[in-house]
Formats: structure tokens, C-alpha cells, sequence
């Protein structure tokens, strides 16, 4: 019965995490933990230690039930080591036993064979196809979802792309129901990696649909994470895409909070678009540019073209001609900004860094002008807030001074001369709409690709970021706005890694809203430690206590000390 529980957890894949921390904490038999940490060993992509566990305990278990799940884990376990003959000889097990399988465990077992013989389809042609019961699985949204997986990788190993592409999207939409977060994002990264050669548009629509999920509903250190933001950047390179400076430094900051041995992985799997982040990422600071020979020679290259007189940028013919010819090794923002208002040229992922931080700048200072009266329009709760919000979902937030900012709020007297460029963007992103990430409006583009220019491109938010501010706004919805200032002032107080652990809890209090229907035997109790904190802020306790079992380990010890601070 226990096993049977966990298993209609693992429903969510690691969603259900936090709920079989909770369980945990409960009395389960030996068996049953042992099968959960086996499964949180495999989410956290430790397979050597996966196996050697699974092998150790599945030489003491009956052919039932949980054999057949260890025995379904390890083949996956196996295949991401690339152990091709181990995965060769489960295969053959699991299907030949297929029949003895109980029923309950059946879906996941079926959702790793045709994976695995779709995947191993060229390399291994002795892997023959499992027969089943299709529509024994129709009925269990995450069989049927998988399943439809696998069957569009069979498609897209015969070249049939369009039927791949609408089997991934009907596995789509069966896994946003339940929800499966590991299943949502895989069948988008199917669709946008496999068509980012075949058909660029579409590739590039679903990416905006794969950043939006990555970041509704992944922690940044989760390794998920990492192959999907591969391929955004990798489809936005392709496409020219001027979204692809924000995805390189969302990118770089994920790969921030991973240890070095994780790193290091990621570097073999994802190494070509690691490799190129460094040319993507820049600051919004207002520092000289160094005068570099290819950014000189771009401005010698767009002025020869005669697209305008000399006399008509603004400059004196001394300071472009120092500047053209290396004379001086510096330029200044605001020269180089009054000579690309003079040029027109189109954006592409060469144009030298100095250039894109510019017209960023530029998008920025237009957006600014009209979002700030309406910002201070706002009543001061409301500002503080919104301001709030769009500084927890941005990782542009270390560089603003949020107290500073805070008081100029409270205190009415925030000038708009006096907000920098990081400031700038946080109230920028308070009106960005939040973009429509239905299959529909994704599938919709019947335009040629835009090539973007000087004078029209425009930076949108990342939807990344948009995704976010949903999570985060559900948390200001339900806090307490007595408290509200003081909550913003006690988290001013916190040290770094507080703050992460409270940017966490409030993430994934957003997170779990929309699991409803939860047996009552899995849904998490708050525990005694942070009820004072609940009851103040008046959050909501299941989605609370679901958010403090994401934390396990020594972190479910600090995110106890840093819920006391605000208690």
C-alpha cells in the first residue's frame, strides 16, 4: 500500500518530491524509503550511486512490484552512462517479463522501454518494440504522455518531423494536466531541438514556450535545467535572436550555483554553448568601453557605407578619427550610443558587446520614460510590492541597491534621473505583459523571420522571468500586507544565503498552487517550526508546508533559522 502511494506521487516525476519528503517524515517501512531515495539519487543524476543501491537491494526483493520499478530505474540509470550493453540486457528482462508486471507499476515501466528502444534505435537493432495495450494507458494522463514521447522520437528517426513534432505536442498537453514538469519541458525541447535545423521559426516559438516552463517550474540548480537552456540558446543563435543575451545570463547564473564537479558535466554535455557565454553577458553599467579592433572596425565598416555624413553623428571628426584609427583605447557610452543612432545594420549574435549594451541601454531608457509615471501612479503598498516582485524574479537583483530604493519608495521621493539601469529594468518588467504560451499561439507563424536592426529591435523580457513573477505574485497575494514592509525590511537584513533560501520557499510556495487534488494521507502538515511564521503572514498552509519539504538536509535546518527572522 505504501509503495503503491509513492507511486502515484512519482505521477508528478520530481514534483512530487517535496510530497515524499513529507512522507518521509512519517513512518514508512524500509522498503518504501530506500525505492524514494533511490529516486531522489536518480533526479539529482548521481546514476553510479543509483545502480549500486538498486543492486544491492534488489538481489533481497521477490519479482513484484518494486523489483520491477528498481529494475525500470536502473535501465535509465544505465543508458545515461551509456552502458549500452547493461541497458541491452534490462531491456530484454523487462520486456520478455513483461506480463508478471503488476498493473500499477506497468505505466512506468512501458515509459522507459519505448524511450529506450527509441533511443537506442539505430545502435541496437535487437531492441525489439514492446507490444501493449494502448489504451490501458489512455486513461493515465503520464503513461499516455510518455508514451507519445517516445512514439515522436520514432517519428523523428524516420525524418517524419511534422508527425513528431504534433506527437510532442500532444504529449504536451497531456503532462501539463497532471502537472509533470520533467515531461512539459522535455516534449518542448524535443520539438524546438530537433526543428532548430529543419525549421527555424517554429524551433524559436517553442523555445519561448520551453523558457517560460524552465522557469515556472525548476529551482536554478536543478539539472533539468541546463539541457533545455542548451538548446534556447543554441535555437536563438540560429535565429539571431536578441534574446539570446538575457538567456546567456540567466544561463551563466544557473551555472553560478552548481559545485564544480557538477560543472564540469555540464561542460561535456553543454560545452559548445558554455564556451560562447562569455561572448553574451554583459552588465548595465555605465563604464567606458575599451576601444577593441572589432568594434572599431565595425563603426569603419557601417560609416563607410556613406549611410550619413560624418557631420551628422553628433561627434567631432577628431573623436571619431582618434577612435576609428586606435588613438584612444577607451570610448564613452553616450559617443558610442550617438553614433549607432546615426547608422542603421542588422542584429546578429557577431555585433561586438559594447554595441548590444547599448541598444539595450536605449530600449531601457524608452520603456523608462512612460513606465515610471505609471509606477509612481501606484499606490506606495502597491510599488512596494511590484517592486518587490520584479526584484526577487530578476538576477539583475544583486546589483540594485534595494534598500536605497525602498525608502525612496516609502518616503515618496523616488526621482526618475536618479535610477540606474538595473532599477530601470525591474520597474520596466512591472508592465510587461505576460506573453501567451498556449501550444496554439506557439504553432501560429506564418511570417518569414524577423531581421531585426538598429532601429527597430527591442529587448522583450525572457519568459523565464515572466514565468516567475506569476510564483512570486500568488506569495504577495497571500501575504499579509500589514506585514508587508516589514517583511521587505527583514529580507533587506538577511545575509546572502538567507536570501536565497526565503527566494526558494516563496518560488515553490507559488509553484504547488495548482495541485489540488492531493490524497489526504500525502498532503504535508505544517510543521510546529514554522507555524508562527504562517500564521503572521497568514500564507496558506498546505502550499506553505509544501514549500518547506522541498528543503532537505542541512537546508531544511536553515530555511527553519531564516523563517524565524520573520517570525
Amino acid at each position: 500500500m505504501l509503495l503503491e502511494l509513492v507511486t502515484r506521487l512519482s505521477t508528478y516525476g520530481q514534483f512530487g518530491r517535496p510530497l515524499m519528503n513529507y512522507l518521509e517524515s512519517t513512518s514508512l517501512n524500509d522498503e518504501t524509503n530506500e525505492y524514494i531515495e533511490i529516486l531522489k539519487l536518480y533526479w539529482d543524476i548521481n546514476y553510479d550511486e543509483v545502480i549500486e543501491k538498486i543492486e544491492k537491494d534488489i538481489s533481497k526483493l521477490r519479482k513484484g512490484s518494486l523489483y520491477y520499478v528498481l529494475l525500470s530505474i536502473k535501465l535509465s540509470a544505465l543508458h545515461r552512462l551509456k552502458r549500452e550493453q547493461g541497458v541491452k540486457d534490462i531491456y530484454v528482462e523487462l520486456r520478455d517479463n513483461f506480463g508478471d508486471i503488476p498493473q500499477y507499476v506497468r505505466g512506468l515501466v512501458v515509459q522507459s522501454l519505448r524511450n529506450i528502444r527509441e533511443l537506442y534505435y539505430e545502435s541496437n537493432e535487437s531492441m525489439k518494440k514492446i507490444r501493449y495495450w494502448s489504451e490501458e494507458y489512455e486513461n493515465n494522463p503520464v503513461d499516455k504522455g510518455f508514451i507519445l514521447m517516445a512514439d515522436a522520437r520514432e517519428k523523428k528517426n524516420e525524418g517524419r518531423y511534422e508527425e513528431a513534432t504534433q506527437l510532442n505536442i500532444e504529449a504536451f498537453k497531456a503532462l501539463k494536466d497532471v502537472p509533470h514538469p520533467s515531461g512539459i519541458v522535455g516534449s518542448l525541447n524535443n520539438i524546438s531541438w530537433w526543428l532548430k535545423d529543419v525549421d527555424k521559426s517554429i524551433a524559436l516559438n517553442f523555445s519561448l514556450g520551453l523558457g517560460f516552463y524552465l522557469g515556472y517550474y525548476f529551482d536554478d540548480d536543478n539539472c533539468k535545467i541546463f539541457n533545455s537552456l542548451d538548446t534556447i540558446f543554441q535555437v536563438q543563435k540560429e535565429n539571431n535572436d536578441p534574446m539570446i543575451y538575457e538567456t546567456a545570463f540567466i544561463f551563466s547564473k544557473c551555472l553560478s550555483k552548481v559545485d564544480k564537479e557538477r560543472c564540469n558535466i555540464l561542460k561535456r554535455q553543454c560545452g559548445e554553448s558554455i564556451n560562447q557565454l562569455k561572448y553574451c553577458v554583459f552588465n548595465l553599467d555605465n563604464s567606458y568601453y575599451l576601444n577593441t579592433k572589432t568594434l572599431r572596425n565595425f563603426i569603419k565598416q557601417e560609416i563607410e557605407k556613406g549611410q550619413v555624413p560624418i557631420k551628422e553623428l553628433n561627434i567631432s571628426k577628431r573623436t571619431l578619427n582618434d577612435f576609428l584609427f586606435g588613438k584612444t583605447k577607451q570610448i564613452k557610452p553616450n559617443t558610442l550610443r550617438k553614433i549607432i543612432n546615426n547608422l542603421e545594420f542588422e542584429i546578429n549574435t557577431s555585433l561586438a558587446i559594447p554595441i548590444v549594451k547599448e541598444l539595450k541601454k536605449k530600449d531601457i531608457d524608452k520603456k523608462f520614460e512612460e513606465n515610471f509615471y505609471k509606477f509612481i501612479k501606484l499606490k506606495v503598498e502597491n510599488q512596494l510590492s511590484e517592486f518587490f516582485t520584479s526584484y526577487l524574479v530578476h538576477y539583475h537583483r544583486q546589483e540594485v541597491k534595494l534598500e536605497k530604493v525602498i525608502k525612496e519608495i516609502e518616503s515618496e521621493s523616488l526621482i526618475k534621473e536618479r535610477c540606474d539601469y538595473y532599477t530601470r529594468e525591474l520597474i520596466n518588467s512591472i508592465f510587461e505583459k505576460t506573453p501567451k504560451i498556449g501550444v496554439d499561439s506557439l504553432l501560429k507563424n506564418n511570417q518569414r523571420l524577423k531581421t531585426f536592426t538598429n532601429k527597430d529591435i527591442t529587448f522583450k523580457e525572457h519568459p523565464f522571468y515572466s514565468a516567475r513573477k506569476i510564483l512570486v505574485k500568488r506569495f504577495m497575494k497571500d501575504l499579509n500586507k500589514t506585514y508587508l514592509q516589514e517583511f521587505i525590511e527583514k529580507y533587506i537584513k538577511l545575509d546572502s544565503n538567507q536570501k536565497e533560501i526565503i527566494e526558494k520557499f516563496i518560488m515553490n510556495y507559488g509553484r504547488y498552487y495548482e495541485i489540488r487534488n492531493i490524497p489526504k494521507e500525502l498532503r504535508p502538515k505544517v510543521p510546529k517550526e514554522i507555524n508562527v511564521f504562517v500564521k503572521k503572514y497568514t500564507l496558506k498552509r498546505r502550499l506553505s508546508a509544501t514549500s518547506f519539504y522541498v528543503f532537505e538536509g542541512e537546508e531544511r535546518g536553515k530555511i527553519v533559522e531564516t523563517l524565524e527572522v520573520f517570525a
